[in-house]
């Protein structure tokens, strides 16, 4: 599952105007959707497992070939709206010692660990938009049991105790109606 990813200078398409908001904030996603008075959002845990992150994935948190990372996708969705496909990958190394419970985060959204913790900081956003035929376009939309003709991504390098994760993150188009 590869996609073209970039920085937001680099676009060549440019993505929804209503949609940029969303794509460029850098805080905590759960909280931007309850100041929008969006109360009722879950996440919906779809598969975590050990795997072989791709290929893009490993060349962004520098893991050699071949090393497993806990990898975990749910959707973020209410009960009349789909507002997020979320792929996290963790390296070994980063669920160790107090980063142990992010394994289990279960069906808590990701970000109350993240943006509560003293010592996290994000890298730069980069962006990717999924087309109909592309591999990923094809799983979330299966996943969020609807389709779109196309949906805007972003990814980014957490570090929590100078520890890695990605999180890459896909907008639905409910998004842009709030």
């Amino acid at each position: 599952m590869s996609l073209h990813w970039q920085s937001y200078p680099e676009l060549c398409v440019r993505p929804p105007a209503k949609l940029m908001p969303w794509l460029l904030d850098a805080n905590s996603f759960m909280q931007r959707l309850r100041q929008h008075e969006v109360n009722g959002a879950e996440v919906r845990v779809l598969a975590q497992q050990w795997q072989f992150p791709n290929r893009s994935e490993q060349s962004l948190l520098a893991l050699p070939p071949r090393q497993y990372g806990l990898v975990r996708e749910v959707v973020i969705s209410s009960v009349k709206a789909k507002w997020m496909f979320a792929r996290t990958v963790f390296p070994r190394a980063t669920l160790t010692g107090k980063e142990q419970m992010l394994a289990r985060l279960k069906n808590r959204a990701l970000g109350t660990m993240l943006f509560n913790h003293v010592n996290v900081t994000r890298g730069p956003f980069e962006f990717a938009l999924i087309k109909p035929g592309d591999a990923w376009h094809q799983k979330i939309t299966l996943a969020a049991q609807r389709n779109e003709p196309q949906l805007w991504a972003r990814r980014s390098v957490f570090s929590i105790n100078h520890k890695t994760l990605l999180l890459c993150e896909v907008f639905f188009p409910d998004l842009m109606e709030l």
